[in-house]
Protein backbone atom coordinates (compact mmCIF):
# COMPACT_ATOMS: atom_id res chain seq x y z
CA UNK A 1 0.00 0.00 0.00
CA UNK A 2 3.00 2.25 0.54
CA UNK A 3 3.82 1.92 -3.16
CA UNK A 4 0.22 2.66 -4.15
CA UNK A 5 0.23 5.71 -1.91
CA UNK A 6 3.53 6.89 -3.38
CA UNK A 7 2.15 6.46 -6.90
CA UNK A 8 -1.01 8.39 -6.01
CA UNK A 9 1.06 11.22 -4.49
CA UNK A 10 3.34 11.35 -7.53
CA UNK A 11 0.35 11.43 -9.85
CA UNK A 12 -1.34 14.23 -7.94
CA UNK A 13 1.82 16.32 -7.87
CA UNK A 14 2.17 15.77 -11.60
CA UNK A 15 -1.45 16.86 -12.09
CA UNK A 16 -0.87 19.98 -9.98
CA UNK A 17 2.19 20.78 -12.07
CA UNK A 18 0.17 20.35 -15.29
CA UNK A 19 -2.61 22.58 -13.95
CA UNK A 20 -0.15 25.27 -12.85
CA UNK A 21 1.41 25.21 -16.33
CA UNK A 22 -1.99 26.18 -17.79
CA UNK A 23 -3.17 28.76 -15.28
CA UNK A 24 -1.76 31.85 -16.99
CA UNK A 25 -5.14 32.24 -18.68
CA UNK A 26 -7.99 34.53 -17.66
CA UNK A 27 -10.46 31.65 -17.64
CA UNK A 28 -8.46 28.91 -15.88
CA UNK A 29 -8.45 28.80 -12.08
CA UNK A 30 -4.97 29.64 -10.78
CA UNK A 31 -2.97 27.24 -8.62
CA UNK A 32 -1.43 29.17 -5.73
CA UNK A 33 0.69 26.33 -4.37
CA UNK A 34 0.71 22.55 -3.89
CA UNK A 35 2.56 19.91 -1.90
CA UNK A 36 2.65 16.32 -0.66
CA UNK A 37 2.72 16.68 3.14
CA UNK A 38 1.01 15.65 5.32
CA UNK A 39 -1.35 14.61 2.50
CA UNK A 40 -1.30 15.74 -1.15
CA UNK A 41 -2.92 19.18 -1.45
CA UNK A 42 -3.56 21.94 -3.98
CA UNK A 43 -4.34 25.54 -3.01
CA UNK A 44 -6.14 27.48 -5.73
CA UNK A 45 -7.31 31.06 -6.10
CA UNK A 46 -10.49 31.95 -4.25
CA UNK A 47 -13.55 31.58 -6.44
CA UNK A 48 -16.34 33.21 -4.46
CA UNK A 49 -19.39 33.03 -6.70
CA UNK A 50 -20.33 29.35 -6.99
CA UNK A 51 -20.23 27.13 -10.05
CA UNK A 52 -22.10 26.84 -13.32
CA UNK A 53 -24.58 24.24 -12.02
CA UNK A 54 -26.27 26.98 -9.98
CA UNK A 55 -26.66 29.27 -13.01
CA UNK A 56 -27.66 26.86 -15.78
CA UNK A 57 -30.69 28.17 -17.62
CA UNK A 58 -30.74 31.31 -15.45
CA UNK A 59 -28.39 33.70 -17.28
CA UNK A 60 -29.55 36.15 -19.96
CA UNK A 61 -28.68 34.75 -23.39
CA UNK A 62 -25.86 37.23 -24.08
CA UNK A 63 -24.22 36.50 -20.71
CA UNK A 64 -24.59 32.75 -21.21
CA UNK A 65 -23.01 33.11 -24.65
CA UNK A 66 -20.10 35.17 -23.27
CA UNK A 67 -19.62 32.51 -20.55
CA UNK A 68 -19.61 29.70 -23.14
CA UNK A 69 -17.01 31.53 -25.26
CA UNK A 70 -14.81 32.14 -22.21
CA UNK A 71 -14.85 28.46 -21.22
CA UNK A 72 -14.10 27.43 -24.80
CA UNK A 73 -11.10 29.80 -24.89
CA UNK A 74 -9.76 28.18 -21.71
CA UNK A 75 -9.95 24.71 -23.27
CA UNK A 76 -8.27 26.02 -26.43
CA UNK A 77 -5.41 27.32 -24.28
CA UNK A 78 -4.99 23.90 -22.66
CA UNK A 79 -5.08 22.08 -26.00
CA UNK A 80 -2.32 24.32 -27.32
CA UNK A 81 -0.26 23.16 -24.34
CA UNK A 82 -1.03 19.53 -25.17
CA UNK A 83 -3.50 18.93 -22.35
CA UNK A 84 -7.09 17.69 -22.68
CA UNK A 85 -9.36 18.21 -19.64
CA UNK A 86 -11.61 15.12 -20.12
CA UNK A 87 -13.85 15.84 -17.13
CA UNK A 88 -15.70 19.01 -18.08
CA UNK A 89 -18.97 19.45 -16.17
CA UNK A 90 -20.84 22.42 -14.66
CA UNK A 91 -19.29 21.84 -11.23
CA UNK A 92 -15.83 22.34 -12.74
CA UNK A 93 -16.67 25.82 -14.06
CA UNK A 94 -16.31 28.22 -11.13
CA UNK A 95 -17.13 31.93 -10.94
CA UNK A 96 -15.33 34.87 -9.38
CA UNK A 97 -17.32 37.99 -8.63
CA UNK A 98 -16.20 41.22 -10.24
CA UNK A 99 -17.24 44.73 -9.25
CA UNK A 100 -19.29 46.44 -11.96
CA UNK A 101 -19.11 43.50 -14.34
CA UNK A 102 -20.25 39.95 -15.10
CA UNK A 103 -18.88 37.25 -12.80
CA UNK A 104 -15.88 35.64 -14.48
CA UNK A 105 -16.05 31.91 -15.30
CA UNK A 106 -12.90 29.82 -14.91
CA UNK A 107 -12.28 26.12 -15.54
CA UNK A 108 -10.99 24.13 -12.57
CA UNK A 109 -10.06 20.55 -11.69
CA UNK A 110 -7.52 19.52 -14.28
CA UNK A 111 -6.86 16.34 -12.31
CA UNK A 112 -8.48 13.68 -14.49
CA UNK A 113 -6.76 14.73 -17.72
CA UNK A 114 -3.46 12.90 -17.35
CA UNK A 115 -4.97 10.03 -15.40
CA UNK A 116 -7.49 9.14 -18.11
CA UNK A 117 -4.95 9.42 -20.89
CA UNK A 118 -2.80 6.86 -19.09
CA UNK A 119 -5.75 4.61 -18.26
CA UNK A 120 -8.18 5.05 -21.17
CA UNK A 121 -10.16 1.92 -20.25
CA UNK A 122 -11.22 3.42 -16.93
CA UNK A 123 -14.59 5.10 -16.52
CA UNK A 124 -14.04 5.55 -12.81
CA UNK A 125 -14.48 9.18 -11.86
CA UNK A 126 -16.42 10.07 -15.01
CA UNK A 127 -19.61 12.13 -14.82
CA UNK A 128 -22.04 10.17 -17.05
CA UNK A 129 -24.18 13.18 -18.00
CA UNK A 130 -21.16 14.96 -19.51
CA UNK A 131 -18.99 12.07 -20.73
CA UNK A 132 -18.44 11.57 -24.46
CA UNK A 133 -19.42 8.33 -26.22
CA UNK A 134 -15.77 7.23 -26.59
CA UNK A 135 -15.36 7.39 -22.82
CA UNK A 136 -17.98 4.63 -22.52
CA UNK A 137 -16.93 2.67 -25.61
CA UNK A 138 -13.22 2.62 -26.39
CA UNK A 139 -13.90 1.08 -29.82
CA UNK A 140 -14.85 4.62 -30.83
CA UNK A 141 -11.29 5.81 -30.30
CA UNK A 142 -9.23 7.30 -27.47
CA UNK A 143 -10.31 10.14 -25.19
CA UNK A 144 -8.63 13.24 -26.62
CA UNK A 145 -9.22 16.88 -27.63
CA UNK A 146 -12.44 15.94 -29.45
CA UNK A 147 -13.71 14.44 -26.19
CA UNK A 148 -13.40 17.93 -24.72
CA UNK A 149 -15.39 19.31 -27.67
CA UNK A 150 -18.24 16.91 -26.83
CA UNK A 151 -18.06 17.68 -23.11
CA UNK A 152 -18.01 21.42 -23.81
CA UNK A 153 -21.13 20.89 -25.92
CA UNK A 154 -22.81 19.08 -23.00
CA UNK A 155 -21.86 21.80 -20.50
CA UNK A 156 -23.01 24.57 -22.86
CA UNK A 157 -26.27 22.71 -23.56
CA UNK A 158 -27.07 22.79 -19.85
CA UNK A 159 -25.82 26.38 -19.52
CA UNK A 160 -28.29 27.57 -22.18
CA UNK A 161 -31.25 25.26 -21.52
CA UNK A 162 -31.07 24.58 -17.77
CA UNK A 163 -31.16 20.82 -18.34
CA UNK A 164 -28.62 18.13 -19.28
CA UNK A 165 -28.56 16.57 -22.74
CA UNK A 166 -30.05 13.33 -21.39
CA UNK A 167 -31.76 12.44 -18.12
CA UNK A 168 -32.20 9.28 -16.09
CA UNK A 169 -29.95 6.94 -14.17
CA UNK A 170 -26.28 6.64 -15.23
CA UNK A 171 -26.83 3.46 -17.27
CA UNK A 172 -29.74 4.98 -19.16
CA UNK A 173 -27.75 8.17 -19.81
CA UNK A 174 -24.83 6.10 -21.09
CA UNK A 175 -27.04 4.23 -23.59
CA UNK A 176 -28.61 7.49 -24.80
CA UNK A 177 -25.18 9.11 -25.15
CA UNK A 178 -23.99 6.19 -27.29
CA UNK A 179 -26.98 6.13 -29.64
CA UNK A 180 -29.19 9.21 -29.49
CA UNK A 181 -29.13 12.84 -30.52
CA UNK A 182 -30.20 15.34 -27.82
CA UNK A 183 -33.31 17.44 -28.38
CA UNK A 184 -32.55 20.71 -30.18
CA UNK A 185 -31.83 23.43 -27.57
CA UNK A 186 -34.47 25.73 -29.10
CA UNK A 187 -37.07 22.97 -28.62
CA UNK A 188 -36.53 22.87 -24.86
CA UNK A 189 -35.60 26.48 -24.01
CA UNK A 190 -36.05 30.04 -25.22
CA UNK A 191 -32.84 30.27 -27.24
CA UNK A 192 -32.26 31.19 -30.90
CA UNK A 193 -32.53 28.27 -33.36
CA UNK A 194 -29.08 29.30 -34.66
CA UNK A 195 -27.66 27.82 -31.46
CA UNK A 196 -29.02 24.35 -32.34
CA UNK A 197 -26.52 23.53 -35.09
CA UNK A 198 -23.58 24.78 -33.03
CA UNK A 199 -24.30 22.67 -29.94
CA UNK A 200 -25.52 19.59 -31.82
CA UNK A 201 -22.35 19.61 -33.95
CA UNK A 202 -20.24 19.62 -30.79
CA UNK A 203 -22.44 16.83 -29.42
CA UNK A 204 -22.20 14.52 -32.43
CA UNK A 205 -21.91 10.87 -31.34
CA UNK A 206 -19.15 10.14 -33.85
CA UNK A 207 -15.94 12.12 -33.50
CA UNK A 208 -15.74 12.62 -37.27
CA UNK A 209 -19.04 14.53 -37.20
CA UNK A 210 -17.95 16.99 -34.46
CA UNK A 211 -15.99 20.17 -34.86
CA UNK A 212 -12.43 19.33 -35.91
CA UNK A 213 -11.12 21.33 -32.97
CA UNK A 214 -12.28 23.61 -30.18
CA UNK A 215 -11.32 26.70 -32.23
CA UNK A 216 -14.09 26.03 -34.76
CA UNK A 217 -16.57 25.63 -31.90
CA UNK A 218 -15.40 28.91 -30.37
CA UNK A 219 -15.62 30.72 -33.72
CA UNK A 220 -19.23 29.62 -34.27
CA UNK A 221 -20.17 30.78 -30.77
CA UNK A 222 -18.49 34.12 -31.45
CA UNK A 223 -20.39 34.44 -34.73
CA UNK A 224 -23.63 34.07 -32.76
CA UNK A 225 -22.45 36.80 -30.41
CA UNK A 226 -21.63 39.27 -33.18
CA UNK A 227 -24.91 38.47 -34.95
CA UNK A 228 -26.94 39.63 -31.92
Amino acid sequence: SGTLHAEAVDRMLEEAETWQRLDDHDHIVSVVDYGAEPLPWIAMERMDAGDLSGRAGELPFEQALWTAIAITKAIRHAHRAGVAHLDLKPENVLFRSVENGCDVPKVADWGLSRHLLKHPQSVEGLSPHYAAPEQFDTDRGPADDLTDVYQLGAVCYELFTGRPTFTGDPTNVMHQTLSERPAAPSAVADVPPALDDVLLTALATEKADRYDDVVSFRDDLQDLFTAR
